[in-house]
């Protein structure tokens, strides 16, 4: 059974499809303590150069925006992103540089920031450091290994800083899926000092390229449509119940969480089925989010076996409603012998 992963983004106001937002100076969500990552964009964006090209395909200018590490994740051309090192690798004589992350279509980088601060990557013996870096790179590795190319799901989402997250209140919200076509490499800073190679596990780049097979495999809510129709906005938009999933940048996501989402996406394109949204072929998309529910469902039953079967017959419309209908008590209480 595949395990699936979450991946924060930061907002966008064009459906993160590899160019400047249309109205850069209006995002004040990107920029914001929980975007991602984290404050960083706030932190380096030059707005003067996105107004100016504000909507153009960033695959065609020469600046790379503050944004790009999560822009291009439902684009359709090779983009590149770039990551700068922490302040305290830049103080000194050897002051380590910036590095170029080379991002195909439907790519964003994330990190599993979690496994970074727990217990056991804590630095022993005579040390002035908190944590062991090369615990660090190593639990990453472990990470990111757990999920299987071409059979893993990816679940975007913003974290809080989004345009649904009110002063009471703070909601993540879903973005989309797609399936996991590959994981990248992991990059390093340049002009990185011997010292920091030593020590911070040779200045490893705490970002991670993800591909998906998106348009191919995937959905995404067109948010971006109707930010001015509250009454369309307010069936479409996503606040998991179960957060858990969405936190520290990247997350395991479990079967039956996946299950959960799924069902909610195709509540969603029921919507724009009903009102008529022309963004795309959404009958389409119901077709793969069926198929994934029938793949989900596999493993995981009761009955495992019915909605394969309806899939493999090009039932695919059957299999949400064969779900509903299958009772949920034997569903919460089945268990594998």
């Amino acid at each position: 059974m595949a395990i699936h992963m979450s991946l924060r983004l930061a907002w966008h106001d064009n459906g993160w499809n590899g160019h400047i937002c249309k109205k850069p100076d209006e995002n004040v969500y990107c920029i914001g303590r929980y975007s991602y990552p984290g404050d960083v964009i706030g932190k380096t964006r030059d707005l003067d150069y996105e107004m100016d090209h504000a909507g153009e395909d960033c695959s065609k200018l020469k600046c790379i925006p503050a944004c790009s590490l999560s822009i291009n994740a439902f684009g359709s051309k090779n983009i590149i992103a770039h990551s700068d090192p922490p302040d305290w690798m830049t103080n000194g004589k050897n002051a380590a540089s910036g590095v170029d992350i080379p991002l195909p279509p439907a790519t964003a980088c994330t990190w599993c920031y979690e496994a970074m601060y727990g217990d056991d990557v804590e630095a022993t013996g005579y040390t002035n450091k908190k944590y062991n870096n090369d615990l660090r790179f190593e639990k990453a590795k472990k990470y990111f290994s757990q999920f299987e190319e071409g059979k893993s799901l990816i679940f975007y989402y913003a974290g809080y800083s989004n345009p649904f997250s009110e002063e009471e209140t703070q909601n993540y919200v879903l973005i989309g899926v797609s399936r996991l076509k590959k994981i990248g490499d992991f990059y390093y800073y340049n002009n990185v000092s011997e010292e920091i190679k030593k020590n911070y596990a040779n200045g490893v780049v705490w970002q991670k390229p993800i591909t998906s097979f998106y348009p191919s495999e995937g959905f995404r809510i067109p948010y971006e449509k109707y930010m001015n129709n509250e009454e369309i906005l307010n069936k479409i938009v996503i606040k998991p119940e179960n957060r858990s999933p969405f936190k520290y940048g990247s997350r395991e996501v479990s079967n039956d969480d996946a299950i959960s989402i799924i069902w909610r996406f195709l509540d969603v394109v029921d919507v724009l089925i009903e009102v008529g949204d022309s963004t795309e072929d959404w009958k389409y998309r119901k077709e793969w989010l069926n198929s994934l529910l029938a793949e989900l469902w596999e493993s995981r039953g009761p009955y495992p076996g019915l909605p394969a079967v309806l899939s493999l017959l090009g039932l695919n419309q059957l299999v949400s409603e064969y779900i509903k209908r299958t009772n949920i008590e034997d569903m919460n209480n089945f268990t594998w012998n």
